[in-house]
């Protein structure tokens, strides 16, 4: 099975960058307000996500004609889920939502082991297979965003050869 590559702006990472580290981060718009006897009241006004990416390669991830002023596509290699003691979930749309070139992918976890369960999907709708036993289910995707990113920050080794590069984005 071939490796899934970064995507930005259209531009794929080659293989030669490195494999690639990500992460998820919550950024919320929000704060914990205290009432007059001290009770906690959350106020949550939106929810995003920061995602980085990085690794160590031969070659930089080749990524200095993109437009960093404008939006971008950010195709992510890290996957999403959700988990259910049902069978039915609804899929993000938009942003955060599946790449447009990985199907999601259902599992079922019976005792401590998980099975892949077959999928079917009606827009942004998915009921998973049912399997005998299962205890709780899971639906799983490659989410795409729009992001905001500065750019790459980007380091090379002469002795090693290699290139250290990373990225940091905000969905927009």
């Amino acid at each position: 099975m071939s490796r899934l590559a970064l995507v930005l702006g259209g531009i794929e990472l080659v293989a030669h960058s490195g494999p690639i580290r990500q992460r998820y981060e919550p950024l919320v718009g929000g704060a914990l307000l205290r009432l007059s006897k001290g009770t906690g009241v959350i106020m949550t006004h939106w929810r995003k996500s920061r995602i980085t990416a990085s690794a160590s390669g031969h070659l930089d991830p080749g990524l200095e004609d993109l437009n960093y002023g404008m939006p971008l596509e950010l195709w992510c290699v890290k996957a999403r889920s959700k988990d259910s003691a049902g069978r039915e979930f609804i899929l993000p749309a938009g942003s955060g939502g599946p790449r447009p070139d990985y199907a999601p992918w259902g599992l079922a976890r019976v005792g401590d082991t998980w099975f892949e369960t077959e999928l079917h999907q009606v827009g942004q709708s998915i009921e998973l297979g049912a399997v005998p036993g299962a205890a709780s289910y899971r639906l799983c995707w490659m989410p795409a965003f729009v992001v905001h990113t500065k750019g790459v920050v980007s380091d090379f080794d002469q002795q090693s050869g290699l290139y250290d590069w990373s990225l940091e984005a905000e969905e927009l």
